[in-house]
C-alpha cells in the first residue's frame, strides 16, 4: 500500500511575510507623511523604530520557516524568503544612519565662525518630546567637536561691497532651495534692491530713482560711533529625501575693504544630525562662491 507523505505546514513563516509586508508599508506611509504631510521629524523617528521592531519580529519568524524547511521540509520556504526580502529594506536607513551617527560627531548644530556665531533673528525652540533634553548650542565641547571634525567650515571673505555679498546670497540661497523667512538688511540695500525691482520706464516716462536724504548735522552733538553695516537672512532648508528641515541663518558683514560672510544650521531634533548640518552649510558657502564668481564675471 502506497503511503502519501503530507507536508507540514509552518505557519510562522506565512505569518513573517504578512508582518514584513505590513513593517514595509508603513514604513513608506510614515516617510510619505513626514515628507509631505505633517508628521513631524520626531514622530517618524518613533513610527519608524516601530516599523524596524516589526521587520526584526518578521526576520526572526523567516529564520524558524526556513529551519522547519530544513529540518522536516515544512511547507513556507518561499514566504520566508519573501519575509527577508521585505524586511531588509526596512532596516537598511536604520543601519545607514547607525553607520552615520557612529562615523560622525555627536552635534546637532553647525556654524561657520565658532568665535562669534551668527545670531538668530528668531530663535529656533521645538520640543523634544521623548528624545530628551540636548545641550545648548554654546556649549564649549559641542565647539570644540565641530572644530576637530569639520576643521573646513570656516568664514569666507570676499573683496567685495555688502550689497554685492547680498544679491549672492539670495542667489545661492535659492539654489540650495534655502527659504527665507525673516531678514533684516541694511535699509540702503533693501531700498536700492526695491528700485532695481521697478521699472524704470513707466509709460514711456522715466521713473526718478530715489535719492539719500541729506544728513543733518546738530553743532555741537558728539559723533556717534558707525555701526558696522550688517545683513542677516533666517531661513529653512529641507532634506531632498527624508523630508526633515533644518533651521538656517546666514550673516553677511563688512570688514573693512571685503565682506565676511557665515552661515549657522542646526537640526530641529535630536542630539546628533549625522553629519547633514556640516554638508548643507559646506554646500551652500560654495554655491555662494560661484555666485560671487559669476557677480565678478558680469
Amino acid at each position: 500500500m502506497a503511503i502519501e507523505y503530507v507536508r507540514p505546514v509552518s505557519h510562522v513563516a506565512f505569518w513573517a511575510r504578512r508582518i514584513a509586508l505590513f513593517a514595509l508599508m508603513f514604513m513608506l506611509a510614515s516617510w510619505l507623511s513626514t515628507r509631505f504631510g505633517p508628521v513631524l521629524e520626531v514622530h517618524f523617528l518613533a513610527l519608524y523604530l516601530a516599523a524596524c521592531a516589526l521587520a526584526v519580529l518578521a526576520l526572526l519568524g523567516a529564520f524558524i520557516g526556513l529551519v522547519n524547511l530544513w529540518r522536516v521540509g515544512a511547507r513556507g520556504g518561499k514566504s520566508s524568503i519573501a519575509a527577508v526580502l521585505l524586511a531588509v529594506p526596512v532596516l537598511l536607513p536604520g543601519a545607514y544612519a547607525g553607520w552615520l551617527y557612529k562615523s560622525h560627531a555627536k552635534i546637532y548644530e553647525v556654524t561657520s565662525d565658532l568665535s562669534d556665531p551668527p545670531a538668530w533673528i528668531k530663535v529656533p525652540d521645538y520640543d523634544q518630546l521623548w528624545l530628551g533634553p540636548r545641550p545648548p548650542a554654546d556649549d564649549l565641547a559641542l565647539r570644540e567637536a565641530q572644530y576637530v571634525a569639520y576643521p573646513g567650515l570656516i568664514t569666507h571673505r570676499y573683496d567685495a561691497a555688502l550689497d554685492r555679498v547680498v544679491k549672492a546670497v539670495r542667489e545661492a540661497a535659492a539654489d540650495r532651495r534655502i527659504k527665507f523667512v525673516e531678514e533684516n538688511v541694511p535699509t540702503a540695500i533693501r531700498e536700492r534692491e526695491e528700485e532695481e525691482a521697478q521699472p524704470e520706464v513707466l509709460g514711456g516716462i522715466p521713473v526718478p530713482r530715489r535719492r539719500p536724504s541729506n544728513v543733518i548735522t546738530v553743532p555741537g552733538a558728539t559723533p556717534s560711533k558707525p555701526q558696522i553695516p550688517i545683513a542677516v537672512f533666517q531661513g529653512v532648508v529641507t532634506d531632498r529625501i527624508t523630508g526633515f528641515p533644518y533651521d538656517v541663518v546666514i550673516r553677511a558683514r563688512e570688514a573693512g575693504d571685503s565682506t565676511l560672510a557665515d552661515i549657522r544650521i542646526a537640526a530641529r531634533y535630536g542630539r546628533a544630525d549625522l553629519g547633514v548640518s556640516a554638508a548643507k552649510a559646506d554646500a551652500f558657502l560654495k554655491a555662494l562662491d560661484e555666485a560671487m564668481l559669476g557677480s565678478a564675471d558680469d
